[in-house]
């Protein structure tokens, strides 16, 4: 990779310029020309005597300037090369009175690259030596220094956004993954059945991460429009952690003097997805620069929330009632695939009704199940009724005799 002079004299590597090795193939793609004009003239750099220094790419060969001589190397040399295009770069006007500007490129050992244009209107090739403040370049056949030169600097951008992302759903990995991130008591110590609640909140994490792209610049802010529309402001180059916290309310209905255990888990998918995309530069000076990129998605995040209340137990000595465990689903998102892109849509489900773990309860006294059932025995009232029709007869029939006489 190429090197570049930020301000204190730091030098850093450049994440869109490279030195390739041309072994005797042209001119590669995406070679850096010397000027705007002519782009069949490029830079170069070639080692004399263990030093790198820069000059012009011209019929094959690399000409440099190097102390007093020019040197022309046809064999082993390098040309500067913007990564699959990404690299903007400035032509900056510097004379002996000003510090090389911030991003010049260097071929090596504290020089930079360096052009002077003649009276004419040629562009001559060579470098700059920052505490000399001189420029070498070649003219002709001599070497010329100047105290006047254009530094190549190379112009990072502010931000990137990304769009036009297709996923390659054929190459695409995912897998689910189930973890528990909380356990909730929750208990009922009074004498009757009662509904109890739990609040709990639990933090779920979502990463996304969209691939460290050959010619980026890591660490830059970048909008992303995922293939469902949905944006997303992120650090470019990075993996990003979208953590989200999620409030939980947790009931269930419990007999007196018992308790339950409700574990909650989480279902986290992950997914890895190579995938193209149109990726745009966007610069301080409002310039961009778009290309296609081709990069590794990786995704993760949770697809369903759920409790599972374990069954009741007594709370003075631990005993389990002989009841199964119930589970209530608190979060659920759905997703739906096509062939050429992957629509995620998350939708919270409502909430079913609380988990009802209760168990029949004891029959109260006095309840028709405590009661003793009625008595079958003949009422005495009936036994009695013909024996009074007897005597009220008897009778009736002595006030007759009474009256005859």
């Amino acid at each position: 990779q190429a090197k570049l002079r930020q301000e204190g004299g730091v030098f850093v590597t450049s994440s869109t310029l490279k030195w390739v090795d041309v072994k005797g193939h042209g001119i590669p793609q995406h070679a850096v020309p010397i000027s705007e004009e002519d782009s069949t003239i490029v830079w170069c750099r070639s080692k004399q005597h263990g030093t790198y220094v820069s000059g012009s790419l011209i019929n094959g060969a690399c000409v440099v300037p190097f102390l007093n001589s020019v040197y022309i190397t046809t064999k082993k040399f390098e040309v500067l090369v913007s990564v699959n295009g990404s690299a903007r770069l400035l032509r900056v006007k510097w004379d002996k009175y000003r510090a090389p500007p911030p991003n010049s490129i260097s071929p090596g050992h504290h020089i930079l690259l360096a052009m002077h244009t003649t009276e004419d209107g040629e562009f001559h090739a060579g470098f700059l030596k920052p505490r000399e403040r001189r420029v070498h370049i070649v003219v002709g056949d001599k070497v010329v220094k100047e105290d006047t030169a254009m530094i190549l600097v190379e112009d990072e951008p502010l931000r990137y956004e990304l769009r036009d992302i297709v996923l390659d759903v054929p190459r695409t990995e995912i897998s689910p993954d189930e973890t528990e991130l909380t356990v909730v008591t929750l208990v009922n110590p009074g004498s009757s059945q009662q509904r109890i609640e739990e609040q709990a909140t639990v933090t779920v994490r979502h990463l996304v991460y969209w691939g460290r792209v050959k010619g980026t610049l890591a660490g830059r802010s970048a909008l992303v429009v995922n293939p469902d529309g949905e944006q997303r402001y992120l650090v470019w180059g990075d993996q990003n952690e979208l953590d989200r916290a999620h409030h939980l309310t947790l009931q269930a209905d419990l007999p007196p003097g018992t308790g339950t255990n409700a574990r909650v888990l989480a279902t986290i998918r992950k997914t890895e997805a190579p995938y193209t995309g149109q990726l745009t530069a966007v610069y301080a000076d409002g310039s961009r620069l778009a290309r296609t990129i081709q990069g590794l998605h990786m995704d993760q995040r949770l697809i369903e929330l759920k409790a599972i209340y374990s069954p009741p137990y007594y709370l003075h000595n631990k005993t389990t009632l002989d009841m199964p465990p119930v589970t209530q689903v608190l979060y659920k998102s759905t997703t739906t695939t096509t062939t050429t892109t992957t629509t995620t849509t998350t939708t919270t489900s409502p909430a079913p009704a609380q988990a009802s773990i209760a168990v029949p309860e004891a029959p109260k006294r006095g309840s028709l199940s405590t009661d003793s059932e009625p008595s079958s025995a003949p009422s005495l009232h009936g036994a009695f009724q013909p024996l009074m029709l007897f005597l009220i007869l008897i009778l009736l029939n002595t006030f007759r005799k009474t009256d005859r006489i």
